[in-house]
């Protein structure tokens, strides 16, 4: 079992490429719901962190066809995972994937109009550090989104309540505005989406 929940952390072989389906179709609708929380525009530039086997990715690239998606994940079999699924966005350049800390991630000074992550936020190993790199990197009046569903031995609805008041803190303290949170009832357990602006 706990070879499993490593696995969660960070998918890695043919195990990992197991985890990333069941990721996929367990994260579905909080996937979803999280995209519609960033309001976006056509022609936005959008960073996911932790894009998993790639859903979201492909899911705004398809829907917003002038949309560029940059993708960060700590593990190299998701990124062939998300690789596979989004191979037409990416040799077309609007999706690129990378392997890295969120914490160090940088490309040339990018700045994106929409940051999100699901299910990812408690994997930080840097948090706090995490979220003010995050800040530098989106424009002023830029929207962030973070999603949270408890699972495992936390799996219950006042986990999902506290996550959010923490993470709610975590947010004005690196220096973001108008944070909002909205909860939502999706199997296994409630769910958190924070929402902010820079």
């Amino acid at each position: 079992m706990f070879s499993l929940q490593k696995q969660f952390k960070r998918p890695n072989g043919v195990l990992g490429w197991f985890v990333g389906k069941i990721m996929e179709v367990d994260n579905r609708k909080i996937n979803n719901w999280s995209i519609r929380q960033l309001s976006l525009q056509d022609g936005d530039r959008v960073l996911e962190v932790g894009y998993g086997p790639g859903y979201c990715i492909h899911h705004i690239c398809r829907r917003f066809p002038r949309t560029s998606v940059d993708g960060v994940d700590i593990s190299e079999t998701m990124k062939d995972t998300a690789w596979n699924k989004n191979a037409t966005f990416i040799e077309k350049g609007r999706a690129r994937l990378f392997v890295h800390d969120i914490s160090h991630f940088r490309i040339n000074d990018a700045k994106y109009d929409r940051i999100f992550s699901v299910n990812n936020y408690p994997l930080w190993n840097n948090q706090k550090k995490s979220l003010s790199h995050l800040y530098d990197m989106l424009k002023t009046g830029g929207i962030l989104v973070i999603t949270v569903q408890p699972r495992g031995e936390e799996e219950r609805d006042s986990r999902a309540i506290q996550y959010g008041e923490r993470i709610s803190d975590a947010l004005h303290e690196a220096g973001f505005k108008d944070i909002t949170l909205s909860y939502k009832k999706v199997r296994p357990a409630l769910t958190v989406c924070v929402k902010c602006v820079k």
